[in-house]
Parts: structure tokens; sequence; C-alpha cells
């Protein structure tokens, strides 16, 4: 009777026992950090470069000066190019004297067309006479057939030579509007060599100096917005699917150690490169 007792105390004691030891779970949250690299941009990042080759001649701006769009940056300067101004010019030049009215051109194609057309006024009163002589018998067929045939001659030297006046006076002014369009091309090619600003913002970076030659291959300068600042960060194709558009980042840069920046996710490119297996 004693053991049975006993055992009924052990029994209840380990069950209280048990009843006190209970785990409860507590809902957290899961921080799963993603760790990317990358650089630091400013928006609207604009570099510049040379549409045409040559020399700087003059850099209008220094690293960290504010500038507007439209200011000049750059002047370059070109030989080649200076020299097919020159020649576009003297070729509209020439043009417009041989266009003109007045022209060397114009008034010999004129005395031309005014001496055709005396000839073929005579003749034409000629081979009427001779016309009139027939009808009455005072002349031959002989003479009146070349009185005609020189009639026919005159004519046609006359209309060929309107018709040249015409032509050429249309040529001419043909050649005086390509000559034009030349020079203005030419010009806007020189304008090419003054690089200016497409964007407001600050000057981070100028490559080149002053007496430099450069191409379209060499960037020259860089500009970008003087505030705002855009991150571009490689994750590794593993992380991809943990990152989300509009998320809330934060971010270290080398130059700021002990700083910490908040950004946010504005575009993803699905895109994963081969090379070194991230995405950006």
């Amino acid at each position: 009777m004693k053991k049975l007792f006993l055992f009924a105390l052990l029994s209840i004691f380990l069950s209280c026992a048990k009843k006190n030891n209970v785990i409860r779970p507590v809902r957290k949250d899961i921080t799963q950090a993603v760790y990317a690299s990358g650089k630091i941009y400013p928006v609207n990042d604009y570099k510049i470069y040379a549409k045409l080759p040559g020399y700087i001649q003059t850099i209008h701006v220094k690293i960290g000066d504010v500038v507007k769009i439209g200011q000049p940056l750059i002047t370059i300067r070109s030989e080649v190019s200076d020299k097919n101004v020159a020649m576009a010019k003297n070729q509209y030049e020439l043009a417009e004297k041989n266009a003109a009215e007045n022209s060397s051109v114009i008034n010999a194609l004129k005395q031309d067309v005014k001496s055709a057309k005396t000839k073929y006024e005579l003749d034409s009163i000629n081979y009427d006479r001779y016309k009139n002589l027939s009808k009455e018998d005072a002349t031959s067929q002989l003479q009146l057939d070349q009185s005609k045939a020189q009639f026919e001659i005159s004519k046609q030297n006359f209309l060929k030579s309107y018709n040249n006046l015409i032509t050429t006076n249309d040529r001419l002014k043909t050649e005086l509007e390509n000559a034009r369009l030349q020079l203005e091309s030419q010009n806007s090619n020189r304008s090419e060599y003054i690089i200016a600003s497409a964007v407001g913002g600050k000057v981070y970076d100028i490559v080149p100096k002053e007496g430099e030659l450069v191409n379209n291959m060499l960037m020259l300068m860089e500009v970008g917005d003087e505030n705002k600042f855009q991150v571009e960060l490689s994750i590794d194709e593993t992380d991809v699917s943990f990152i989300r558009q509009n998320q809330d980042i934060v971010y270290t840069i080398d130059a700021y150690k002990n700083k910490i920046f908040n950004g946010k996710v504005v575009e993803l490119y699905p895109r994963i490169n081969q090379l070194n297996k991230t995405s950006k």
C-alpha cells in the first residue's frame, strides 16, 4: 500500500513539473542581407566626347564648377575645319557673283541672245522680201531657198542662245544654293568644335589639357547633378530573387567610411553577366 502511494505522489509531481516547463514560439522578422559592390554616379551623368578630331584650344571651366545648359565647356581647334570653311566661303562668293543679274557670265549670254535676235529679225525680213519677189517672178527659186535656209538657221541660233541663257541662269542659281548649303554645313561643323553642356550640373572630371590632340574616342569631361547621386551595383545571381523595385537599401562609400547612406532600388536589369555571374 505504501509503494502504491509513493508511486502516485511521484506521478503527480512529474506531471506538475511538465506543465511548468513550456516553450512558447515568438514571431519575429528574419533579415536576409544581400551584399553588392559598384560605383556611385551623379544623376544625369553626362560624359562629353568630341564629335570631330582636333586640338584643345581652350577649356572654359574647371573641376567643381557648376554649369548651365548651353554653356561653353571646351573649344577645339582644327586647321582642316578652318580651311574647309574658307574654301566653302570662296565658292559661295564666286557662285553669288556669277549668279548676279549683271554678272559677266549673264551679260555675255544676254549679248549673244541680243545678237542672235537681231540676225533672226533681219533674216526674217529678208526671207519675206524674197517671198514677195517670188510671187512677182522677180527672183529665182534658188535665192528664195537660200533666204529661207538662212532664216531657219538664224531662228534656231536665236532659240538656242535664249535657251542657253535660261539654262545657265538656272544652273548658276542652283550652284549658288549648293554653295550656300555647303558653307552652312562647314560652319555647322566648325560649331561642333565649340562643345557646350547639354545638362545643367557640376563638372566632376576634365580629362585632357589645353593643346592636346583629341578624337571622338576620348572622353573629354564629365558633368552631372550637383546634389543627387545614383549607385550602380553588381549583385550575385543567387541573390537576385531578394531584390525588388522600390526596395530600401543602405550603402557605404570608400570616401566616407564611417557614414551610412540610404537609397532605393529604382531599376533592375534581369540579364546575368556570364563572366562574373552577377546582375546589375
